[in-house]
């Protein structure tokens, strides 16, 4: 007679340390492949062209990246909140038109508003 494994057994310290790294490596993966979403969008309007399908491999790897991670997170049971991004000389988005603005920015370039 064998011996049946548990079902979850909470990985080892060794394995919580692999597993940590990779869900850090991830993050930063995931950030680089939504920035690289927006600006190719951007680009596209601007050009006034139309790329679906490579639009679609891009947010389908960012997908697939996020699942994983998620599944790390959900092994680690180390749920993050969603965080708003810092950048240095990025100040944050203007709160009537939502257009990003930089941190010594005193009036939004777009709608004229007071930040």
């Amino acid at each position: 007679m064998t011996a049946m494994p548990a079902p979850h057994e909470p990985p080892g310290l060794r394995e919580r340390s692999r597993i940590r790294r990779r869900a850090r490596y991830l993050r930063r993966l995931r950030e680089l492949q939504l920035r690289d979403i927006g600006g190719f969008v951007v680009e596209l309007h601007r050009f006034g062209r139309e790329r679906p399908d490579v639009l679609k491999e891009k947010v389908e790897a960012a997908s697939e990246t996020d699942h994983e991670l998620r599944e790390l997170e959900r092994a680690l049971t180390d749920r993050r909140p969603v965080t708003d991004v810092r950048e240095p000389g990025i100040g944050g988005a203007c709160p009537g038109c939502g257009t990003v603005h930089g941190s010594s920015d005193r009036y939004c370039s777009w709608c004229g508003r007071e930040l």
